[in-house]
């Protein structure tokens, strides 16, 4: 949702991330009332946050990999007739709420079919049958469910950008997972660097905001070099001047509710990220179109970024601190779960939940088919300009 918008990756984009990520922590704890000594120790963190990067890290590589190999198996099964079909279905993955996505299904696995989720309700076993195997097994199913459920809205965001090459898009997820990785730990009580995230966006508290925001970007930067590994046949980069467009900025306006920020500004915030992600790359698109077709085109961006818009708006309310009371948010009041009483409560009856996700992937994908549509009509005649990087299509060479 990203890549498909914007210029090609930069280089060096692993210390981009981090450098960045620093001077963003360090900017919200100043504008937040710190002296210059604490905004730079609130950005440093300490061991405990560390020890949270870890756990979240491994669950983040392996939702990275499961998305990335699942989708490229299924492109060289379908072949690229099945095209079309694969990223209708990978927009109806990627644009369902995250939040309403993983209280689907803890619902499934916890009150249906009565399967443990061991960051909820641990299994109790007696003390004959804790061996290590066991205790092995808990270990790795307790990484596990948050990237399987982590790497369902990945699949669908590597499906419905099937016209990028592998590594772009490989890149694209690395900007995107950390926001909804936070979503998901913080449902599931996972207590990695999204649920401090999650706890410190909701408290206000702006010490650990800055120091999650600084831990995002090494984060982000371990599976951005390892993406960076996958070979190209010819290097092509974006200009120094658009490099700022890959940054993870929707991640950061989420953040921006743990120092203050109110919904108003914050859909202000997303909704002009969003315009300065994908309005570069749709500029070099309108080169060469008449007239008529360059109204098309400019029409097709207005509604894809209002698509993205809705999607993470709802991301934004399920992680507000305030109460969703005024304007657009009150829509998405459903997806934000903060106590105990409304946690239980939406376990025993998730429908108003799944009806609010379900409206909210309705609106979205409307506007993103409709954008589709006038961005073909406006190029049918025309040469498809190329968004992507010159990295090779690695994907093609499955088919």
């Amino acid at each position: 949702m990203i890549a498909e918008l914007t210029v090609p990756p930069p280089r060096w984009l692993p210390a981009r991330l981090v450098l960045a990520a620093v001077v963003v922590a360090f900017t919200m704890a100043m504008l937040a009332g710190k002296s210059g000594a604490e905004a730079w120790s609130a950005t440093l963190g300490g061991t405990e946050l560390f020890s949270r990067c870890l756990a979240s890290g491994v669950v983040l590589i392996t939702a990275l990999a499961l998305a990335l190999s699942t989708g490229c198996w299924l492109q060289g099964l379908l072949g690229g007739r099945a095209r079309v079909p694969l990223e209708i279905l990978g927009a109806v993955l990627a644009l369902f709420p995250v939040a309403a996505l993983t209280w689907a299904l803890v619902h499934e696995w916890l009150v249906r079919r009565g399967l443990p989720v061991e960051t909820l309700m641990p299994l109790e076993l007696a003390r004959a049958d804790q061996d290590a195997a066991m205790e092995t097994g808990r270990l790795l199913w307790r990484h596990f469910a948050p990237a399987l459920v982590l790497a369902i809205p990945l699949l669908g965001a590597v499906l419905m950008t099937t016209r990028l090459p592998l590594r772009t898009r490989a890149l694209m997820l690395c900007l995107q997972a950390p926001a909804w990785l936070i979503l998901i730990e913080d449902v599931l009580h996972f207590m990695g660097w999204g649920g401090w995230m999650a706890q410190a966006i909701r408290s206000g508290d702006v010490s650990a905001t800055a120091a999650g925001v600084a831990a995002g970007g090494a984060l982000m930067a371990v599976p951005a070099f390892l993406s960076s590994l996958i070979p190209v046949t010819q290097q092509e980069h974006a200009p120094r001047f658009r490099a700022w467009i890959w940054l993870p900025w929707p991640l950061w306006v989420i953040a921006a509710g743990g120092v203050g920020v109110s919904q108003t500004v914050s859909w202000a915030l997303m909704w002009l990220a969003l315009f300065a992600m994908s309005w570069p790359a749709w500029v070099e698109a309108l080169r060469g179109l008449k007239p008529a077709k360059q109204a098309a085109c400019v029409a097709a961006w207005s509604l894809e970024v209002v698509s993205m818009l809705v999607v993470w708006l709802a991301a934004v309310a399920a992680l507000h601190p305030q109460p969703l009371s005024g304007g657009v948010m009150r829509f998405f009041r459903p997806l934000l779960v903060t106590t105990n009483a409304q946690a239980a409560e939406t376990l025993r009856d998730p429908h108003l939940l799944l009806r609010t996700g379900v409206a909210v992937l309705g609106v979205a994908l409307v506007l993103h088919l409709l954008s589709r549509a006038l961005r073909w009509w406006s190029t049918r005649d025309e040469k498809e300009p190329t968004i992507a990087s010159g990295d090779a299509e690695v994907e093609d060479a499955a088919a």
